[in-house]
């Protein structure tokens, strides 16, 4: 007698073996029917909902959730029906008991055994993940707010791991060429081979510093920077932070209070023809040599002792006398 085939019995015990393996799967996973009622569900959805899946299957959203929530999971449900492609779609859930939380669903449609067709689910809590893209872009959006030109430099080969939209615009380059370039291309004191290890000995051992120096643009032109060079450490890797500030109005209104300070002293001039001596030794006309060094201008003209002397013998003086 030829002995039975144990293939029937088997599919049970697979479906055992299935449910375990979910049970194990983070992320909860459920199954339902054109009912929208539950068919199957893991223990992260228990979980999720605190339950028991005796006290799941056979049981729709709007048993557990509120009804714009249940709305919309339905509407999704019944166009991944309809459709039978797959849906992957960002929801706002509210998990009994907890905060409301976003979750991204990934749903399709098979047809079982008994061509009955089971709409499956997996979900991922991604919270923290919108949480800190968040957070990321309002950096972003204050990086690129900040009036100065601010650089993430690698500290081992100083070249540019990110740079803001000011630092871009101020040197002429494009994000994409800036991003492959480095602080040897900009920073005039550590132009050239190995210019970023002895630019880096000016800050050795300090986690913040200032440093003055000269950036040059894409056009061959440069500008006076004062750089706040800082480090920092994040998940294990150590970033430096370069803020630069252009200074070149600074600059002008030093060398012109240099020049006010200067015309406040001693100024050597000759007792006859009334010429300045300027810092160099060279002569110069009163009028030159305060234009040089002050936002006055000249007109010229006579004073009357001036014109007695230079005309006091003419009949046309004595007469307009």
């Amino acid at each position: 007698m030829a002995k039975k085939t144990p293939k029937k019995q088997a599919a049970p015990a697979q479906a055992r073996l299935l449910a375990s393996i979910l049970d194990y799967v983070g992320s909860p996973v459920f199954a339902k029917d054109k009912d929208h009622r539950w068919i199957f569900v893991n223990k992260a959805f228990c979980d999720s909902l605190g339950c028991a899946p005796g006290a799941l299957l056979g049981k729709s959203d709007y048993e557990f959730f509120p009804k714009e929530q249940a709305d919309v999971f339905w509407e999704r449900d019944n166009e991944v029906f309809r459709s039978r492609k797959e849906d992957l779609n960002e929801e706002q859930i509210s998990w009994p008991g907890g905060e409301p939380r976003t979750i991204l669903t990934r749903k399709r449609v098979f047809t079982d055994a008994s061509g009955r067709d089971v709409l499956v689910g997996v979900t991922s809590d991604i919270t923290e993940l919108k949480k800190a893209n968040t957070e990321l872009t309002i950096f972003r959006r204050l990086l690129e707010s900040c009036n100065d030109a601010i650089f993430i430099v690698d500290p081992v080969t100083g070249g540019f791991i990110d740079v803001s939209e000011t630092a871009c615009r101020s040197l002429g380059y494009r994000r994409e060429t800036l991003l492959r370039m480095g602080v040897e291309d900009v920073q005039e004191a550590a132009a050239g081979r190995g210019g970023w290890k002895k630019f880096t000995e000016r800050f050795a051992g300090r986690e913040n510093a200032m440093i003055e120096g000269r950036h040059r643009r894409a056009d061959g032109t440069a500008f006076p920077v004062e750089v706040s060079v800082s480090r920092a450490e994040v998940a294990g890797r150590v970033y430096v932070l370069a803020n630069a500030r252009d200074i070149t109005e600074r600059k002008r209104m030093e060398a012109a209070m240099k020049e006010v300070d200067d015309l406040r002293g001693l100024i050597p001039i000759c007792a006859k023809c009334k010429k300045i001596r300027d810092d160099k030794g060279f002569w110069e006309k009163v009028e030159t040599y305060l234009e040089k060094r002050s936002a006055a201008r000249f007109t010229h003209g006579l004073c009357k002792d001036c014109m007695k002397d230079l005309y006091g013998k003419e009949n046309w003086f004595k007469e307009a006398k």
